[in-house]
């Protein structure tokens, strides 16, 4: 054993000291690699079903970690009893499979057969009902801007900017998550587009830095040209042009950005106005399976329709070899289509 001259101390004990440091801090890097595995929007859904869960065990006086099998089943058979549909019941088991995980513990709950088998007779007993969503097409853009223009408790510029948004969704084969923002009051500088993330020139050039087919925020460019057209989202884009760059492109007057739940309420509002049956059956993924469905009828080929919404991994490589010759005629064929 030495001593420090500086400090007097032991030299065998600091080692051990900052050995214990070191793993301290590479256990709680590793907590936070664990976290990351997850988009932003799951670890959200993630920590709800987390937090039901809790509850649950909190009223039934169970110690809610480490989750067991035992403890899975009548958590599941609880929310089965509650009402939840089986997709929904899914959910909150894989967070409480994750919540396991995130504590140090490694037992395989979902594979556990009394468990398994307790969720087939949920599925079997609820059922596993399906709600189509129902596509945007041009037709029904264009009722939608007829309501939108006569809607009479929509602000002027919010109505400019719903526009411009609901457009720049459809000619950009967009995910909800790629034009809104996390909440009315938040967003997040690093995923949510932003003003300065949408360059106006005789195109749309948008930059989408964080999507479903890009974990790792490489970032991904759409390109979108004029359509000639009264249905046409570069006209929007600059008929709206959003006062802030360094915010989310897409604000009310009042200050709260375009969430997903806000295109879901004013598309369903505006359609309701215009008369389009079953409503409910609309909502923010519309404008994308919409693009989609659209592109599919003005008989686009199958590789471009696949370029244009990202849908594959390779598909940010084939968009870059696209010709821009070939993109820049999308927005107008699309609107003129019917």
């Amino acid at each position: 054993e030495t001593v420090s001259p500086l400090t007097g101390a032991s030299n065998t004990a600091r080692p051990r000291q900052l050995l214990s440091t070191t793993v301290t801090r590479l256990e709680q890097q590793a907590h936070q690699f664990m976290l990351h595995r997850l988009s932003a929007a799951t670890r959200r859904t993630y920590s709800s079903g987390q937090s039901r869960y809790r509850l649950f065990c909190q009223q039934h006086r169970l110690t809610p970690v480490p989750v067991t099998p035992r403890l899975a089943t009548l958590f599941v058979t609880r929310l089965a009893m509650e009402g939840l549909v089986y997709k929904s019941i899914k959910v909150y088991l894989a967070a409480i499979v994750s919540l396991n995980a995130e504590t140090g513990h490694t037992e395989d709950i979902a594979s556990n057969n009394m468990l398994r088998h307790v969720l087939q007779g949920i599925k079997r007993d609820h059922g596993d009902p399906i709600r189509p969503r129902l596509p945007i097409t041009m037709t029904l853009i264009r009722k939608i801007k007829n309501a939108l223009r006569s809607h009479p408790a929509i602000h002027v510029n919010d109505k400019l900017m719903l526009w411009s948004a609901f457009t720049l969704a459809f000619f950009g084969f967009l995910r909800v998550s790629e034009f809104t923002a996390i909440s009315a009051s938040t967003f997040d500088n690093d995923g949510t587009l932003l003003g300065s993330d949408v360059q106006l020139t005789d195109d749309l050039i948008v930059t989408i830095k964080a999507s479903k087919t890009d974990p790792f925020r490489r970032g991904q460019v759409v390109t979108i040209a004029p359509t000639q057209s009264s249905i046409c989202a570069v006209r929007a884009f600059r008929n709206y042009n959003p006062a802030a760059l360094n915010a989310p492109a897409f604000c009310f007057t009042n200050g709260k950005f375009l969430t997903r739940q806000a295109v879901t309420y004013h598309l369903r509002d505006l359609l309701l106005r215009a008369e389009v049956p079953n409503v409910s059956n609309y909502a923010s993924h519309s404008f994308r399976s919409g693009a989609a469905t659209t592109a599919a009828e003005a008989n686009l080929p199958d590789w471009l329709i696949k370029v244009l919404g990202r849908w594959r991994s390779d598909a940010y490589q084939l968009y870059i070899t696209t010709p821009t010759d070939i993109i820049r005629k999308v927005p107008a064929t699309l609107a003129q289509h019917r």
